[in-house]
C-alpha cells in the first residue's frame, strides 16, 4: 500500500514494518528480562517470598523511572535542533540523577520499613528482600534516563537496528547474571537488584558508542520543526504531561500491588500477578514502538488530505501490529504449549500456575490495546497535545484502581481482579485518546 504523495515522502506498509521490527525486538528483550528472572527466583529458595518482593522492589523502582520514561520520546520528537537537544540532554541528567538519588533514599531500611507498611501495605516478611533490592538498584532512573535519550536520537536517524543490538546485550548480560547467580545460589534480592542494573547500564553503555559511531549525537543541519522547545523552561513545558502520564501509570500500578497485599490470597496474589503480568509484558511491550513509527512519519506530509492519509495508515499498521500480537497470545493462553511455557516459567508450584493461567487469559487483548494505545499517544504526542494524553492516562488508572479494589472487596482473586481492572482502564484510555484525537 502506497501513499499517494511525493515519492520521497511515500512509504509503504512493508516500510513501516520493517523500520518497526528491530525496535520492536528491542522492546522484547527487554520484556524477557522479567520472565527469565521469574524463572530463576521460581527455582531458588523462598520462592514465593522472593517473588513478591522483587515484584514490589521493581513497581517502585519504575514508578521513580516512571517521569523519564517518555524521555524517549522527547528524544525523537525534539532531535530536529541542536538547541532543542542540549536542552533536553540537560533537563534529562538533571531529572535522572534526582530520581535516583530519591530512590536510594526510600531503599533506605530505616524509611522503607515505616514507609512501607503504613502506605504499601508490604507484609513485614518483605520488607528486607524489598530495601535491599532498592539500594542494589537505585542508578535505575538514570541509567534509564541516559539510555532512553541515546535510543531517541537512533530511532530519529533511522538506526533501529542499533537501538535492537543493545538491547540484545543487555539481556545476555541479565542472562548471565542470573545463570552465575542461580548456579551460586545466590539471594534472590541481590541477585534481582544486580542482574536489572547490570543489564540496563551495558546498555546505556552499548546506545552511547552506537549513536556516535553512526553519527545520530549530530543534529541536521536545518531545523526540520520550527515550533521545537529550545530552552530548559520549553523543554520542561513540553515534557511536564508526559512525565506525569508516566507516573501517573506507574503510581497506579504501585498503588495496585498495595490493593493486592489486601486480599485474601495476598501472597500469591502479588506473586502470581507479577510473574502474569510479566509474561503477558513480553508479548504486549512488542508492540508499544508502534508510537516511535508515528511520531516519525505523521509529520511528513503538508497537505492536509495527505496528512488523513498518512493518519489512516499509521492507525491500521498498529492495529495490525497488536491483533497480530494478541492471536499470539490467545494462542498460548489456549493451547498445551502455553501451559508447558506456564509450568517451566514458574516451577513446580501448582497454586501459583493455577493463579497465572486466567490472567494470561484475560490479558490476550492487552497487546491490541497497547498497541491503539501507543498509536494515538503518537498522534497527539507531534502534535504537542501531551496535556490530552495526561488527562487520558488519569481517567484510565482511576478505573484501574477502582476496579481492582471493587473486585478485591466482593471477594475475587487477587491476580484475576487485578486483570479485569486493567483491561477496563486500557479500554477508557482509549477511548478517551481517541476522542481527543477525533475533536482536534
Amino acid at each position: 500500500m502506497k501513499l499517494e504523495e511525493s515519492p520521497s515522502k511515500q512509504v509503504s506498509l512493508r516500510t513501516l514494518w520493517r523500520e518497526f521490527l528491530p525496535l520492536s525486538l528491542s522492546d522484547v528483550t527487554m520484556a524477557c528480562g522479567d520472565p527469565m528472572m521469574t524463572t530463576t527466583l521460581a527455582h531458588l529458595p523462598d520462592a514465593q517470598n522472593n517473588l513478591a518482593s522483587v515484584g514490589i522492589a521493581k513497581s517502585l523502582a519504575i514508578f521513580f523511572e516512571s517521569p523519564i520514561i517518555m524521555i524517549l520520546h522527547a528524544a525523537n520528537a525534539l532531535a530536529g535542533s541542536q538547541s532543542s537537544r542540549k536542552a533536553l540532554w540537560r533537563f534529562n541528567l538533571f531529572l535522572g540523577g534526582g530520581l535516583s538519588f530519591l530512590l536510594g533514599l526510600l531503599g533506605i531500611p530505616i524509611i522503607f520499613n515505616a514507609v512501607g507498611v503504613s502506605l504499601l501495605g508490604v507484609p513485614p516478611a518483605m520488607l528486607a528482600t524489598v530495601s535491599q533490592v532498592l539500594l542494589i538498584a537505585c542508578g535505575w532512573p538514570f541509567a534509564i534516563a541516559w539510555r532512553r535519550y541515546f535510543q531517541g536520537l537512533l530511532i530519529y536517524h533511522g538506526q533501529p537496528r542499533a537501538v535492537a543490538k543493545a538491547s540484545i546485550f543487555r539481556l545476555l548480560t541479565l542472562i548471565i547474571i542470573l545463570g552465575c547467580g542461580f548456579l551460586l545460589q545466590v539471594s534472590g534480592g541481590v541477585l534481582a537488584g544486580t542482574a536489572l542494573m547490570s543489564g540496563v547500564i551495558v546498555e546505556a553503555i552499548a546506545v552511547t558508542i552506537f549513536a556516535r559511531k553512526t553519527g545520530a549525537t549530530i543534529p541536521p543541519e536545518a531545523v526540520t520543526q520550527p515550533n521545537l522547545p529550545r530552552n530548559l523552561a520549553q523543554v520542561w513545558k513540553f515534557y511536564l504531561p508526559l512525565a506525569n502520564t508516566m507516573m501517573v501509570v506507574w503510581g497506579g500500578r504501585t498503588i495496585l500491588i498495595s490493593i493486592l497485599a489486601r486480599a485474601e490470597d495476598a501472597t500469591i496474589a502479588i506473586a502470581g500477578w507479577s510473574a502474569a503480568w510479566g509474561l503477558v509484558l513480553v508479548i504486549a511491550n512488542s508492540t508499544r514502538m508502534v508510537q516511535q513509527i508515528v511520531i516519525k512519519y505523521c509529520h511528513q506530509t503538508s497537505e492536509l488530505t495527505s496528512q488523513r492519509l498518512r493518519y489512516r495508515q499509521l492507525l491500521t499498521f498498529a492495529i495490525s501490529v497488536g491483533a497480530a500480537c494478541s492471536a499470539l497470545l490467545l494462542f498460548m493462553s489456549l493451547t498445551p504449549i502455553g501451559d508447558r511455557i506456564v509450568q517451566s516459567f514458574i516451577g513446580n508450584d501448582i497454586a501459583l500456575a493455577n493463579s497465572i493461567k486466567p490472567v494470561i487469559l484475560i490479558c490476550t487483548i492487552v497487546p491490541l490495546l497497547v498497541a491503539l494505545q501507543n498509536a494515538i499517544q503518537g498522534f497527539l504526542v507531534s502534535e504537542n497535545r501531551t496535556s490530552h494524553v495526561n488527562l487520558s492516562t488519569w481517567l484510565g488508572t482511576g478505573t484501574l484502581l477502582i476496579i481492582a479494589s471493587l473486585a478485591i472487596n466482593n471477594g475475587l482473586k487477587g491476580a484475576t481482579a487485578a486483570a479485569i481492572a486493567m483491561i477496563a482502564s486500557m479500554i477508557v484510555e482509549v477511548i478517551c485518546l481517541s476522542w481527543k484525537l477525533v475533536a482536534k
